[in-house]
């Protein structure tokens, strides 16, 4: 069942479209004293950028992030859980532009229901509420979320999604319901699940139309194959390349036999 608005065809955009990159990242993490350190590398064309991130665990459900990257920019972040329970708030934003990176994003979990609330740009005098809601009756997720800005409700949209054997499917109307999105994912067998989606704008009537497949190598190394009414063809292959060592390769095609790839490691000390 899904716990948020966000899990909402959910397994369906994992297939389609969760992971996939096409710029070159090397991660890498170990751990420091008991605290979680990690490194990041991305290239994107000529452009490449680092980060470090430091984890620290202050006390029970109360952790604290660092991150610093190539230019200097230092964000922080703070986490809580348990002054209420099944409450957690973040608080996050960046020194010394604090007027406009801060943020404080709250999600609460109780039974059915599941609620986030986030908040920013509150000092910089444009205020921006996001807020979401979902709903579990039986086999069915409801839900709806709203961004609320400066000028009044800035977007909206509802959702709904329900199981059935082993097809999970979903109806999302987003863009101040101006968005039509209709998705299923099959579970074929335990390695194995197929998902499909269509999206329709009801001003224009443009329909785009996806469909993929992940399946799990008997080497444990998982495959996806994703292709769109657009033309574009889309694999991925991920898996271990040696102990410790994460690899992800990304490939796209279109109709003009143009394409782009993207390779990301991540390592494990």
């Amino acid at each position: 069942m899904a716990k948020y608005f966000g899990d909402i065809a959910k397994g369906c955009k994992d297939i389609l479209s969760g992971g996939i990159s096409y710029d070159n990242k090397f991660n890498v993490s170990t751990k420091v004293g008991g605290h979680s350190v990690k490194a990041d590398i991305v290239s994107k064309g000529v452009d490449v950028t680092a980060s470090a991130t430091g984890t620290y665990a202050i006390a029970k459900d109360f952790t604290a992030d660092c991150t610093v990257n190539e230019k200097g920019d230092v964000k922080g972040t703070m986490a809580h859980a348990g002054l209420v329970k099944g409450l957690r708030t973040t608080v996050s934003g960046e020194p010394a532009n604090a007027a406009k990176t801060l943020k404080v994003a709250n999600q609460f979990l109780h039974g059915p229901v599941g609620v986030k609330l986030d908040v920013s740009g509150v000092v910089s005098g444009a205020p921006k509420v996001d807020m979401s809601a979902l709903w579990n009756v039986g086999q069915w997720s409801l839900g709806a979320e709203t961004a609320v800005g400066k000028n009044g409700v800035a977007n909206y949209a509802l959702a709904a999604q329900t199981k059935i054997d082993d097809v999970v499917a979903a109806i999302v109307l987003a863009d101040k319901l101006e968005t039509l999105k209709a998705s299923a994912t099959y579970k074929l067998d335990s390695n194995t699940s197929l998902a499909a989606e269509a999206v329709y704008k009801l001003k224009s009537r443009d329909l785009k139309v996806c469909a993929g497949v992940a399946t799990t190598l008997e080497n444990g190394h998982a495959a996806r194959a994703v292709l769109s009414s657009s033309g574009n063809a889309q694999v991925t292959y991920s898996g271990e390349v040696t102990k410790g060592l994460q690899g992800t390769a990304c490939a796209q095609v279109d109709q003009a036999l143009k394409y782009k790839y993207g390779l990301q490691f991540n390592y494990k000390m």
